[in-house]
């Protein structure tokens, strides 16, 4: 089996995984701005069902690479490599459940410039998981630099959106209860971008 044969059979299995990350990633939105219990527990759902894809696609993984050649080896880190990092996102997604909760419990109001922060986010991040799925259908090189780019982008927003957060909440505009919050969500979403712009580096 050539290389490029073993890497088009096993990639395909990022498909679906991708597919439910995006899916995911808007069931948060959904939640977050609703308040919408039920599209919070979808986005737990799918990030559940995407953590458990990415374990049997990395068993399938280490089962292939027992019985391939040496030369192969280096096909099936990259690959493993790729599906870990999802792992950390649908985790990291996962995660988001305990903020957005926790605001639609106690009724937490963000600032209008945080909603619209967040929302921004949910938006790049979603574009993002897009965009990787798109680089590997096509492996399109302007699209792995864009993407890389926008991944940068979103954990640098997501550092300047925590120090004008510390801002506001220490100019009264935000409430501090919002605070852990918000800065938790900053936290998932810095981590997903940095495994996507990982995830870029090994396509390339």
């Amino acid at each position: 089996m050539s290389t490029l044969l073993t890497f088009k059979e096993n990639v395909a299995d990022l498909d679906p995984v991708i597919t439910q990350l995006v899916a995911g990633t808007g069931a948060a939105r959904d939640a977050f701005n609703r308040h919408s219990r039920s599209s919070m527990e979808e986005m737990r759902n799918l990030a559940r069902t995407a953590a458990q894809e990415i374990e049997a696609a990395l068993q399938k993984l280490e089962g292939e690479k027992a019985r391939t050649a040496a030369r192969q080896q280096t096909v099936f880190a990259g690959l493993s490599g790729i599906f870990t990092h999802l792992k950390i996102i649908s985790q990291k997604l996962g995660a988001l459940a305990d903020p957005i909760q926790k605001k639609i419990q106690d009724g937490v109001l963000f600032s209008d410039k945080a909603v619209s922060q967040t929302n921004y986010l949910f938006d790049t991040q979603a574009g993002l998981l897009r965009s990787l799925l798109d680089i590997v259908k096509t492996n399109n090189d302007f699209l792995k630099r864009y993407t890389e780019t926008e991944a940068r982008n979103l954990i640098q927003a997501c550092n300047n959106f925590a120090t004008e957060h510390e801002t506001r909440l220490i100019e009264g505009l935000c409430l501090p209860q919002a605070a852990p919050l918000f800065l938790a969500i900053l936290e998932s979403m810095r981590t997903m971008g940095q495994q996507e712009m990982e995830i870029v580096q090994l396509l390339t």
